[in-house]
């Protein structure tokens, strides 16, 4: 083969290869509304972190949940988005949902909402979080 060939077909990959990466890093983000959710309430997501969070992060890391539970306080983050922490049976944990959008809600009160599980800290992590 001539080395004019050779150097042909290596340029021909390389664009293949940056399209294929381009097109990866632009697409569009899941949203939560279109994902299908796994249906838990708040005490039963943050008591299977407590026993076994490597476990529970294979089962709900980066996965749609739809919790139900009693919230116990509302809050901004730093970016000014509201903050919603379900109440569990252990009171230093919780469940803390990072809401999309402004929601009216009040503590106290049983809310179902649906978001993708970020992580576990002292509490579980939900982001991108709708009401339902």
């Amino acid at each position: 083969m001539k080395p004019k060939s050779i150097i042909l077909i290596v340029l021909a990959l390389i664009a293949i290869g940056g399209v294929v990466a381009w097109a990866y890093i632009n697409k569009p983000a899941e949203k939560v509304e279109n994902a299908k959710a796994l249906e838990i309430r708040a005490d039963e997501l943050t008591n299977s972190y407590a026993k076994d969070e490597a476990a529970a992060n294979k089962m709900f890391l980066n996965q749609a949940i739809e919790v139900t539970g009693t919230i116990a306080e509302i809050s901004k983050n730093q970016d000014g988005k509201t903050v919603v922490l379900l109440e569990s049976e252990d009171p230093m944990s919780g469940v803390q949902c990072t809401m999309r959008d402004e929601a009216k809600l009040e503590t106290g009160k049983q809310v179902r909402i649906k978001g993708f599980c970020t992580g576990y800290t002292m509490v579980v992590l939900l982001g991108d979080c709708i009401v339902i």
